[in-house]
């Protein structure tokens, strides 16, 4: 079943210096300081060309859901988990394209997931209409990762170079864990490669 179209910056130090006399003084209209300026105005706003702006938005793994990232400033909006799964699959949409298809799965472990891949290997699951979990697959894109850079195909040395993560043997392979994202290694060795990445409530058979 295929989804409907979504694409989706001082304090001036204020360095003034009050002189106090012995003599009770009034200030005058016309008083200002030595560059012409009066010293009590309300500082200048600044100007709103100076702020960086955002072209596009970029699309990152997350272990609380998903990020759009801009692309200029780095600022970062996330899709939690619990969100409405319509707004989710409309902004994945609109920055990757239509999905390959999505379905129904009653065989999971947590429940029925209505689950909804697309051909840059993202899957995204959901239960009662709300965002619960995403799972990438081996052949996913490997410009889709996490903001430290991590995605399928990236080696243990790069996983433990952004994250501390804790690897067990399991029924899946060779697990590993950092905070509330989950993954599989090709191996348990130094050069292992990540095979599997995955955070929220997903579909894994054991």
């Amino acid at each position: 079943m295929i989804k409907s179209t979504f694409r989706l910056s001082a304090l001036l130090p204020l360095g003034l210096t009050l002189l106090l006399t012995t003599a009770a003084c009034t200030r005058t209209s016309d008083s200002a300081d030595i560059n012409g300026t009066d010293p009590m105005a309300a500082p200048v706003d600044p100007v709103a060309g100076d702020q960086t702006e955002d072209t596009a938005s970029l699309l990152a793994l997350s272990g609380e859901g998903l990020q759009l990232v801009g692309d200029q400033s780095g600022s970062t909006d996330t899709l939690a988990f619990g969100t409405d799964m319509a707004v989710v699959e409309d902004a994945v949409t609109e920055l990757v394209g239509e999905p390959a298809e999505s379905g129904e799965n009653t065989e999971c472990g947590s429940g029925p997931q209505m689950i909804t891949q697309w051909s840059n290997g993202l899957v995204l699951h959901a239960a009662d209409g709300e965002f619960i979990g995403w799972s990438t697959r081996p052949d996913t894109d490997a410009n889709l990762t996490t903001i430290a850079g991590v995605g399928i195909g990236s080696t243990r040395g790069e996983l433990e170079s952004a994250y501390t993560i804790e690897v067990a043997e399991g029924s899946l392979g060779t697990e590993f864990s950092t905070g509330d994202l989950f993954g599989i290694l090709s191996s348990a060795e130094s050069d292992a490669t990540v095979e599997n990445l995955w955070a929220g409530t997903v579909c894994n058979f054991r």
